[in-house]
């Protein structure tokens, strides 16, 4: 499967930059993955170690680091275990995965870059790992969106066509518009796991989906889990066993009285801080701008929190009875908004929300170098909403946009785009 970020690796090779790259994502996103086909295209081979799985590696380098003679760095000394050849060293690209696991091998790392190596070096973390970035190239990876999605099914010409008429704000062509809705459905419901995706395209339909999904879904959680002490363990699991509830409300704002009675934001913000800052979960706050549009509050209190991947929101929605007569048009725009958050995540954007006294309110408001932009999601193309009005009575933006099932049009300062078309945004 091509993925986006195999780009910043060819740019970061290009470079001839000597920091190593670090690729970080939640566990499943396709970071092993990208790493070992970028060395099978680009190296002539590779040498790959999992810290995680690979305890004499481990011990081998925390032994390294407890000895008072340290004669080798972290490079001589994989290459000594493993039987290397000096002169093969050039040639090879190094694979650190899971390199949290084991501390001692960060430190030795980060002496390696500061003595100034040339040896090209990919690190790869499913969780945040204290790090001197400034050593290292950082590069985030995401569960698949829609144009790696069409890539994979075959369809990169759709991705191009997509990315031409989102510049251009020229209707696609109404077939082609058509089959675009059709294979996004698809992607809302298979998701952007690697492996969901996979699945779905080798058996040409969704009979092993949601299985694929809840394997995903408790892997998560249990690694979630693992990584933190007792209490605040089962405070992470709490705050997953209510997300669809969260989310299928009509008000999405996170509430702590759907955890248990006499939950507060106190108890509860170390772990929603760290689902946030490993990706387990996406976070959308509430700001206020004053009418220079400058950020002049964050409301820390009220914010939304979000799955990370759609495909998997909409498998424990499907499998939840409480929802199985929840309105449409609400469970729509659930699975739609998630989508949202997760596109803009990966685009590099920190949305956030916005409410006017509850007479409006604005899904996402993104700052781009245009200024600030204020984002409706739509749930039925004809569907009209007063909240960007209000919003830019009292505020000055470039533009504003709607996201429906509505092929493209500029009009009246409001972009319309495509749901399948958030991807573009840059």
């Amino acid at each position: 499967m091509k993925r986006n970020a195999i780009n910043q690796l060819i740019a970061w090779k290009d470079s001839k930059n000597n920091q190593p790259i670090w690729i970080s994502g939640i566990k499943g996103v396709g970071k092993t993955y990208l790493a070992l086909d970028f060395a099978k295209s680009f190296y002539e081979g590779n040498l790959y170690v999992n810290f995680e799985t690979n305890a004499a590696i481990r011990s081998l380098i925390q032994k390294e680091c407890t000895s008072v003679d340290q004669d080798h760095n972290i490079i001589e000394l994989l290459c000594l275990h493993f039987q290397i050849p000096t002169e093969y060293v050039g040639n090879l690209l190094f694979i650190l995965d899971e390199i949290g696991v084991c501390p001692e091998a960060v430190t030795m790392l980060q002496d390696l870059v500061r003595a100034g190596s040339n040896v090209p070096i990919v690190v790869i973390s499913s969780e945040v790992v204290e790090h001197e970035s400034e050593l290292f190239t950082e590069c985030k990876m995401y569960p698949m969106e829609f144009d790696e999605y069409l890539v994979a099914e075959g369809n990169e010409w759709y991705a191009e066509v997509i990315k031409g008429h989102f510049q251009t704000s020229r209707k696609v062509p109404e077939i082609v518009h058509k089959e675009l809705l059709n294979s996004f459905d698809d992607y809302l419901l298979v998701g952007g796991m690697p492996a969901a995706v996979n699945d779905f395209l080798s058996m040409e339909g969704n009979q092993n989906t949601s299985e694929v999904h809840l394997n995903l879904y408790r892997n998560l959680v249990e690694r979630a889990m693992k990584h933190t002490n007792e209490s605040e363990s089962l405070k992470i699991s709490q705050v997953f066993d209510v997300m669809t509830t969260q989310l299928m409300k009509e008000n999405k704002k996170f509430q702590y009285r759907f955890i248990r009675k006499g939950a507060t934001y106190t108890l509860y913000k170390e772990a929603i801080s760290y689902l946030v800052d490993n990706s387990y979960l996406y976070k959308c706050t509430k700001n206020t701008y004053d009418k220079n549009n400058e950020e002049i509050a964050n409301d820390t209190l009220q914010f939304k929190l979000f799955m990370p991947d759609v495909g998997i929101l909409n498998t424990l929605i499907n499998m939840n009875e409480d929802f199985l007569t929840t309105d449409e048009n609400l469970r729509q725009k659930t699975i739609i908004e998630n989508y949202m958050m997760q596109s803009l995540t990966a685009r590099g954007y920190t949305p956030n929300f916005w409410e006017s006294n509850s007479l409006a309110k604005i899904d996402f408001i993104i700052n781009t170098k245009d200024g600030i932009v204020p984002i409706e999601t739509k749930t039925m193309e004809n569907s009209r909403g007063k909240s960007i009005g209000i919003f830019k009575a009292t505020h000055e933006v470039p533009y504003s946009i709607r996201v429906s099932s509505k092929n493209f049009e500029f009009t009246n300062h409001v972009k319309n785009i495509p749901y399948y078309a958030i991807f573009c945004l840059k």
